[in-house]
């Protein structure tokens, strides 16, 4: 995996992308940043100042880096005009990425997160739940993801609502065999892709 990332930052985006030759370290030193701390919502000037580049080139990487499916790049609201000035939230392409990438230990969490993300956006428009669970897909299922004890509150909780006045949300759980309710196998979204 890290061969394969190195690859396209050496290599394909130089020549794909007209990303200058001698920054190919600082998108390595981004790509490093972003697995170790996936998912990040994103401080662009923070990130800026990290790897020690402008604003909009980081925008730029990003975007390039989203392109050659390095990075899934999430926003809240895909029909504003918000989205052009950057993404909301930020996951490595599959959670192999965050393994083969990451200099800390890897949270479960983010590994479940990033597999989601990675099998729904196949065939699907994915977006970053900010106001109402971790994701909403096609602009009105709602999944929360986490493990077998996740419940509804966080969706609750983020929207101030009554559960039964959010239609079509649900919990892809890990560690749980089979659906019931309105909780979902997270290995379920394995055949997605």
């Amino acid at each position: 995996m890290e061969q394969v990332a190195n690859f396209v930052i050496e290599t394909e985006l130089p020549q794909l992308c007209d990303v200058d030759a001698g920054n190919t370290r600082k998108i390595k030193a981004l790509l490093g940043i972003l697995a170790t701390s996936v998912p990040f919502e994103v401080d662009i000037s923070k990130l800026s100042a990290l790897i020690g580049v402008h604003r909009n080139t980081t925008l730029e990487y990003l975007a390039d880096l989203g392109r050659a499916d390095l990075l899934n790049l999430l926003y809240a609201d895909l029909v504003s005009v918000k989205k052009m000035q950057k993404p909301d939230k930020i996951y490595l392409e599959n959670p192999n990425m965050i393994y083969a990438l990451a200099s800390n230990p890897v949270k479960i969490g983010t590994v479940r997160e990033t597999f989601a993300v990675n099998q729904l956006k196949y065939g699907h428009t994915v977006e970053y739940g900010k106001q109402t669970g971790d994701f909403r897909i096609d602009g009105k299922i709602i999944f929360e993801v986490g493990g077998a004890d996740k419940t509804f509150k966080q969706i609750a909780d983020k929207t101030f609502k009554q559960i039964a006045d959010i239609l079509d949300s649900y919990i892809l759980a890990d560690d749980i065999e089979y659906p019931y309710s309105h909780k979902l196998p997270l290995w379920l979204v394995g055949f997605m892709y």
